[in-house]
């Protein structure tokens, strides 16, 4: 019995004791674990991006979307019509402006870009040039407004020029600028020299019923855009020749012309002036008349220029120094020319005496150059001199000290200058050099 309950207790513990342990794979350890100790921070979750919206749905009556749309166009700018060239104020049938003359040219006040300013109006000039100080820094053209009196061009096309420099050191008196065809080859025009007076007619029908019957006649027409009249000279016929009112000069011919071989055997002198496109030179001589629509102007001087232009129908051109004792009219658009020379226009002008160009320099009267064999000449007196005085007289003006020399043949006149800050003087006897 003690051996079955022994045999009994033994079964019973032996059934309560523990399963041996089966050994258990633990898995690799990381090697960041394994490298280290210390505990890296944990990254921030990434927000959660909120759903996208959903798309719009046209309403069921919305025209198609097309894949594509037009370009962007730019709107139209409507612009007015065109100013006109010129524009002529008020009702009078003519405008009248006083007129000063300097060296025998004409100028006139007007209006340039709404100031004040002074024109030389010549009628040879085919374009307006205007001093290149006056256009402010623009380029070699511009667009300017000019009003002449009750006569206004908005949109007027002008060029460049030293014109203040010229006409200052020239004429004695600053322009700024020269206008020529733009106003001649759009209105009559009428140059009264003899009473100092422009008139400018609205049209031919005007210009033609204010003309004296008095006036003379005479054929023209524009060649190379000047207007030009036929005359003869020494009884060559046919010559056209240019109206030049701001050149100088009787008549200057050219060197092509069959008239300029027979008079350059003539006696002569140096011809030198200068014009607002420079300096010209050749001989000086005179003719025996020149004709122009049945008026004889007797022995004008002829100025042979040396001067290779191209080839045109102008034999030369008439000058200031004669077109300035007429009271001319000239109308372009009707090829229409008309003159009245007063008593002595005709008659031979006297060249200078003395023998003097002069200038104005720095606002000092100076000698330009002097003829060989002049009275100036044989006085020692030499270009750059500074005139002080003639006859007591200080040279108030340039056309004052020309006039002063300008005498009858065998007067003298004293003349004190100055030279390298010495004050000299010398006693000319004035006598006809031409």
């Amino acid at each position: 019995m003690n051996l079955a309950l022994c045999f009994i207790v033994t079964f019973l513990v032996g059934s309560r004791a523990p399963a041996a342990a089966t050994p258990s794979v633990s898995p690799a350890p990381s090697p960041v674990a394994t490298s280290t100790s210390t505990q890296l921070p944990t990254s921030s979750p990434s927000p959660t991006p909120s759903p996208s919206p959903s798309p719009i749905v046209p309403p069921k009556d919305a025209p198609a979307v097309r894949a594509t749309t037009p370009p962007f166009s730019a709107p139209l700018i409507h612009t007015g019509p065109r100013p006109p060239d010129s524009m002529w104020f008020g009702d009078n049938a003519s405008i009248a402006v006083p007129m000063t003359l300097h060296g025998g040219r004409p100028y006139i006040d007007v209006i340039v870009n709404g100031h004040p300013a002074t024109l030389l109006v010549d009628s040879s000039a085919v374009t307006t040039l205007i001093d290149a100080d006056a256009l402010e820094g623009q380029s070699q053209s511009a667009v300017l407004s000019l009003q002449i009196a009750d006569l206004r061009f908005p949109r007027l096309s002008v060029q460049a020029a030293k014109v203040r420099s010229y006409t200052e050191t020239n004429l004695g008196v600053a322009a700024d600028g020269i206008i020529g065809a733009d106003l001649l080859g759009r209105y009559p025009v009428n140059f009264d020299f003899p009473n100092r007076m422009l008139t400018i007619y609205r049209d031919s029908h005007s210009a033609a019923a204010a003309q004296p019957q008095s006036a003379t006649a005479a054929a023209m027409r524009v060649i190379d855009g000047r207007p030009a009249v036929e005359a003869s000279l020494d009884g060559d016929r046919g010559l056209w020749f240019s109206l030049a009112t701001g050149v100088a000069d009787d008549v200057q011919l050219e060197p092509a012309v069959d008239h300029a071989s027979r008079l350059a055997r003539q006696p002569s002198l140096p011809y030198d002036a200068m014009t607002a496109n420079g300096g010209e030179s050749g001989r000086l001589v005179r003719a025996r008349a020149l004709a122009l629509g049945g008026v004889t102007f007797f022995q004008p001087l002829v100025a042979i220029v040396n001067a290779q232009r191209p080839a045109s129908e102008l034999a030369g051109s008439l000058g200031a120094n004669m077109l300035s004792k007429l009271n001319l009219f000239i109308d372009e658009t009707s090829s229409n020319l008309e003159f009245i020379a007063p008593l002595g226009a005709t008659s031979p002008a006297l060249y200078d005496p003395s023998g003097i160009a002069l200038v104005v320099r720095h606002g000092a009267i100076v000698i330009r150059d002097t003829i060989p064999g002049s009275p100036a000449d044989a006085a020692d007196l030499r270009p750059g001199d500074e005139i002080i005085s003639l006859n007591g007289l200080a040279p108030a003006t340039l056309d004052f000290t020309r006039e002063l020399l300008n005498g009858s043949p065998g007067s003298k006149v004293v003349v004190v200058y100055r030279r390298w800050r010495i004050t000299r003087s010398a006693t000319l006897t004035l006598r006809v050099l031409l």
